[in-house]
């Protein structure tokens, strides 16, 4: 009911906190060389991990991210007022630069997914807790509420799915209104969510959730040298990009200063 799915990868095998702070490395990268060569290998670079790991992504979830990057491009081409009109179509004109901040914002938009997506898939949401408690020693009610929210959001999904089926085989139309349409199909899934947020409540209770400071773990996660390996591995290949970019970018002034 997650992204995530079983599978032997070395993504899969790595340490989920590894992961993130991988991930993390990446996205202040992105921040420090916003460029659009660095955002591109990036980009490349999520590609290439995102199909070694092999995900089953559901459609809802592609056509959604593929909706905001198309979307968050588009919104800053239009915005930006700066420059030359290059395309005018009447109520909207769009500017050379403008199309230029629209597709690499939307570029480093969808690296950020691709990288995201490739984290969710290869990590179980029950051993990025149990990493959280143990190597960060943050208190296990909170690393339980950290899976309990991984958990829950395909859940909720679920459960729309269920309630769209249910009125489409009741023949069941509903109000004309937007809004009211809107609210009949929230107003049963929030009774839901509640009714599950109760239960759950309940459960931890009777079965003594937080009366000790610790708890055991049926399953541990520990971290490994293939970690290490790797952090390693893709620190030193984002230093070689940045010592790359940086020398053809002297190296490209030294020649324009030359011609000049």
């Amino acid at each position: 009911m997650s992204l995530y799915y079983e599978g032997d990868t070395v993504l899969h095998r790595m340490n989920p906190l590894f992961k993130l702070a991988l991930t993390l490395v990446a996205f202040i990268h992105m921040v420090i060389f916003p460029d659009f060569t660095p955002i591109l290998i990036h980009f490349i670079t999520s590609i290439l991990l995102l199909v070694y790991s092999k995900p089953r992504i559901p459609r809802g979830i592609v056509l959604g991210i593929a909706a905001i990057v198309l979307g968050h491009g588009w919104i800053n081409m239009v915005l930006y007022r700066r420059g030359n009109i290059t395309i005018d179509l009447y109520f909207v004109k769009l500017t050379q630069e403008g199309i230029v901040l629209g597709l690499l914002l939307a570029l480093r938009v969808a690296t950020i997914a691709l990288y995201s997506l490739t984290v969710a898939a290869t990590t179980n949401p029950r051993d990025l807790a149990v990493s959280l408690t143990r190597q960060l020693g943050i208190n296990y009610r909170y690393s339980y509420a950290t899976y309990v929210t991984f958990r829950m959001a395909p859940i909720v999904y679920r459960d729309l799915s269920n309630i769209l089926i249910a009125r489409k085989i009741r023949g069941y139309k509903g109000p004309r209104s937007p809004i009211k349409r809107i609210v009949s199909i929230f107003t049963p899934l929030l009774a839901l969510v509640v009714k599950r947020s109760i239960t759950l409540s309940l459960s931890m209770e009777s079965r003594g959730f937080g009366a000790y400071e610790s708890r055991f773990f049926f399953r541990d996660v520990k971290t490994s040298r293939i970690d290490y390996i790797i952090l390693g591995a893709y620190l030193t290949y984002l230093s070689i990009i940045t010592i790359v970019l940086a020398y053809l970018g002297v190296l490209g002034k030294i020649l324009y200063l030359v011609e000049e």
